[in-house]
């Protein structure tokens, strides 16, 4: 008995206007907050014009950008941990005066 198996099983699911979840979520966190920023009345007009158009430029490259078939989150996500991999903060110890050596007194 022949059995034909599903090929898009593996997919993730497409919301609204072919966005996942999480991209769904991006998109609507980067509407709001473009809301809040607009609707603030502690910047002048074109300042907050500037930042919520911003904002939402953010929101549509993480919702909808793809870059060599990999999603924009994907990519930050990668930089990120590079980043943190390759550089280490480290406590540096203060030098210890060798007993051997003799201090000079600015002479």
């Amino acid at each position: 008995m022949r059995a034909r198996v599903p090929l898009d099983v593996d997919l993730e699911d497409r919301l609204l206007y072919g966005l996942t979840p999480v991209r769904l979520a991006y998109m609507v966190l980067a509407v709001l907050a473009a809301l809040a920023l607009w609707s603030s009345s502690w910047l002048f007009t074109p300042a907050r014009g500037f930042s919520s158009a911003l904002v939402l430029l953010v929101g549509v490259a993480l919702g909808w950008g793809r870059w060599r078939g990999r999603p924009a989150d994907g990519w930050l996500t990668d930089l990120a941990r590079f980043v943190i991999s390759t550089r280490r903060l480290r406590w540096a110890r203060p030098p210890t005066p060798n007993a051997a050596e003799p201090e000079l007194d600015g002479a």
